[in-house]
This record gives structure tokens, C-alpha cells and sequence, in this order.
């Protein structure tokens, strides 16, 4: 996971104390009604008495548990339907029926192999970014636009990280190289 990954619900938690404890100390010092704190706080008055009701929100995430299911083909949780209990039995990536991944480990080799040998070097992530292409322009478009190449965001989650699939690309690079040689591995 990410080092920032848990920043944003972090945050969120921290925000929801301070909301709690102002809300608090205006119902209990300041006296103010429910619809007077949700003025000053910026918030609904509904979100306002889920405060009081429910200063952690432990109760509201148990009520979206149960509403979300398990995933019989991986575990991973589903998501839910029209009410508790009936969650989707299978998760998006393992529904009968599922569209089978386009870009798989063995594809995206081959497009870093056709790649080396049209232009004489493994593809970056700059090589096959739409974005980096129309700001540098000119080769960089047509390059991009005389192939079938996957984007960097699937490179990376079939290999984990560019460098992991460049590394298997050059790998099996030297291997070729090293049996078209008599075993040595120039490559």
C-alpha cells in the first residue's frame, strides 16, 4: 500500500472529531439548537444529530457492513443491492461471465519486444503515456499511434511496477540472446 494511502481517511477522522467536539460544546456551553450548530459548522442539520447519535461513526460503518458481501471466487468484498443481505455474490473481476483481462503478462511482453525492435530500446512510461507523447509531439505521437501498446496504469498493475516488467522484458532478452551465442549472455 501506499505511504499516503491512509492519509485521506485519517484526516477524515480527525475532521469528524473536531466537528464532534464543536458541535458539542455549542449544544452544551453555547446552548444552540441542532439547526443553529449546523449553520455555524457548515454541515446538514441531519449530519449534525448523526454527531450525537453517533460521535465515532462506528455505528454507521457497521450498518454499511451489512450490507456488503463476501466474494465466493477471491474473498474480496462486494458490493450490495437492494438491502442487507443481498450483497452481489461474485466481486467485478470474479463474475461468471467476467470480461477476461486484454492485457495480460505474456501481451504486455510482446509489446515491450515489438517495441525494442522497432526502435532499438525498451519502451519507458513516457514512451507509451498519451499525455507525455502530445507534449513532446511530433515522434513521439507516431510512435505511440503505429502500435497497440498498454497504458503505464496496466503495466503496472499486471507486473507491480514499470522497472518489474522492464526487467522481465530485458530478462527474457538475454536469454535469446545468451542461446543464439552458445550460452553466453551478451544482452
Amino acid at each position: 500500500m501506499a505511504p499516503g494511502a491512509l492519509r485521506p481517511s485519517l484526516n477524515r477522522a480527525r475532521e469528524r472529531r473536531c466537528a464532534v467536539a464543536l458541535a458539542r460544546h455549542f449544544r452544551e456551553a453555547e446552548g444552540l439548537s441542532i439547526a443553529h450548530i449546523a449553520d455555524r459548522l457548515g454541515r446538514s442539520p441531519a449530519t449534525i444529530k448523526a454527531y450525537f447519535y453517533d460521535p465515532t461513526g462506528e455505528k454507521a460503518r457497521a450498518v454499511k457492513a451489512r450490507y456488503q458481501g463476501v466474494c465466493r471466487g477471491c474473498g474480496a468484498y462486494t458490493q450490495p443491492r437492494n438491502g442487507k443481505g443481498d450483497a452481489y455474490a461474485y466481486c467485478k473481476a470474479c463474475h461468471p461471465g467476467a470480461i477476461e483481462r486484454r492485457w495480460t503478462r505474456a501481451r504486455v511482453l510482446a509489446a515491450m519486444r515489438e517495441w525494442r525492435a522497432r526502435y532499438g530500446r525498451l519502451p519507458s512510461s513516457y514512451d507509451w503515456s498519451r499525455t507525455h507523447a502530445r507534449r513532446r509531439g511530433g515522434e513521439a505521437l507516431v510512435r505511440l499511434a503505429e502500435g497497440e501498446w498498454p497504458s503505464g496504469s496496466v503495466v503496472t498493475d499486471v507486473f507491480g511496477r514499470w522497472a518489474a516488467a522492464r526487467e522481465a522484458a530485458a530478462g527474457e532478452h538475454s536469454a535469446v540472446v545468451g542461446d543464439r551465442s552458445g550460452g553466453l549472455a551478451l544482452g
